[in-house]
């Protein structure tokens, strides 16, 4: 039976609880007008922006993505992420879905290897209602087993459907750091439908505690999120934290086709060193991020050397490490060249006074777009919050930005020369050279 819309007057008495809680946290609490953070007593964080936007985006964030699982539950952070919006204690599946489309909005879970977050978009006058539904999702899934079964189909069509690009990215990183941050994002095939009600409610136990949670929103009043985020049922709990080191080595997967995808990954750093993060980023828009226009040529100082395929430098940073490198598709035999190419060209890596001035210019670019635009914002404020314990203003994001020096971006590019390398490489690798080749 779907279940019935509360007609308790939740938001005054999330608003009622939240002052209470927010005079608690008094001492914990920063912001300004353009961001708000409130650290609660139980560590929960609790992070707002923009109140008077049209449309109230609330997200309740987990750090329970992919590098938290183990042996024994490898792909749960993507079952978790499929299950989202199925039955709960106080919904069915049903009644979720009924509920949000009456009130025409949208319930969406997604998941990364750090982080797995529920969101919820409605207009402030429905807003009751996506808060209800919000927390039923995020907090109180039961993980009924012809439920999780129901799910096999779509977790194998999304599985089918993933890029070669990406396929390749999953492989460097199960290189460069094996478990942790090496477990892709996608639940292995050998695995899929194998995941018992009890695992997934293991796994939610371990990681989706108040310690590794964050509540974030956008157009939104900041003390009624503070009360929503204090009146939560989770429990309490640090949970394990897995630290991820960068090692040298392969993982090639042989198909059939002409075609070819390779990424290659040098150690970087992690978003823990903003100063030295900033610098990566600059360089990744440096070195190459695509073409600006529609026929443009891809001219970065790295990805002018892959010549003949599709080609993007690549920097992911997580909370305690990162990588820097390209990713490439083409044809297998130009990918071949395009990698020996690519690879000689990240040893020699240097940057001009004209690259960096570029490439901050992207950065800027990026960095103003992403935080202007409401779901985009949301993700930030949700993701830093959750890592960090602490949201940077668009300000402070652009000022960081404006700061990278030349020699920041210098020395960046040295440590990538100077590391060991990581390849993850899927298709026809008849022409791709292997690793020992490169060196």
């Amino acid at each position: 039976m779907a279940s019935v819309t509360s007609k308790t007057p939740m938001l005054r008495a999330a608003a009622a609880r939240g002052f209470a809680a927010h005079a608690q946290a008094a001492a914990a609490s920063r912001g300004s007008a353009e961001v708000q953070t409130t650290t609660l007593p139980n560590k929960l964080v609790v992070a707002s922006a923009d109140p008077n936007a049209a449309v109230s985006r609330i997200s309740i964030v987990f750090r329970a993505g992919s590098r938290n699982e183990t042996v024994d539950c490898l792909g749960a952070a993507h079952v978790l992420r499929a299950a989202g919006g199925l039955s709960t204690k106080t919904a069915t599946a049903f009644g979720i879905t009924r509920n949000i489309q009456q009130a025409g909005g949208s319930l969406t879970t997604a998941a990364d290897r750090e982080l797995v977050t529920y969101s919820v978009a409605v207009t402030k006058d429905q807003l009751e209602v996506g808060l209800k539904y919000l927390e039923a999702t995020a907090t109180g899934q039961v993980f009924k087993p012809w439920e999780l079964a129901e799910l096999t189909p779509i977790i194998r069509n999304e599985l089918a459907r993933l890029p070669v690009e990406v396929q390749a990215v999953e492989l460097l990183h199960k290189a460069a750091f094996r478990d942790g941050l090496g477990n892709s994002v996608f639940c292995p095939d050998y695995l899929v439908g194998k995941h018992s009600s009890e695992t997934m409610q293991h796994y939610f136990a371990a990681n989706c505690t108040t310690n590794r949670a964050a509540v974030a929103g956008v157009g939104v009043d900041h003390q009624m999120l503070v009360g929503f985020a204090q009146s939560l049922a989770l429990e309490s709990g640090a949970g394990g934290e897995n630290k991820s080191a960068f090692n040298t080595g392969e993982v090639r997967r042989e198909g059939a086709g002409s075609r070819a995808a390779v990424a290659v990954g040098a150690q970087a750093v992690g978003w823990s060193s903003m100063k030295e993060a900033m610098a990566f980023w600059v360089l990744q828009h440096a070195a190459g991020v695509g073409a600006a226009t529609k026929r443009g040529t891809n001219n970065g100082v790295l990805t002018k050397a892959l010549a003949g395929v599709n080609s993007s430098s690549l920097y992911n940073g997580y909370s305690d490490n990162g990588m820097f490198g390209f990713v490439l598709s083409g044809d297998a035999k130009d990918a071949g060249k395009a990698v020996e190419a690519g690879v000689k060209a990240l040893k020699s890596l240097s940057v001009s006074d004209a690259d960096v001035a570029r490439g901050k210019a992207s950065a800027l670019a990026a960095a103003a777009e992403y935080t202007e635009n409401q779901s985009t914002l949301l993700h930030q404020l949700g993701e830093e919050s959750a890592l960090l314990g602490q949201v940077y203003k668009k300000s402070d994001l652009l000022a960081a930005v404006n700061a990278v020096t030349t020699g920041d971006v210098q020395a960046a590019a040295r440590k990538v020369a100077s590391s060991k390398l990581a390849i993850g490489a899927v298709g026809n690798l008849s022409h791709v050279p292997h690793l020992c080749e490169l060196h």
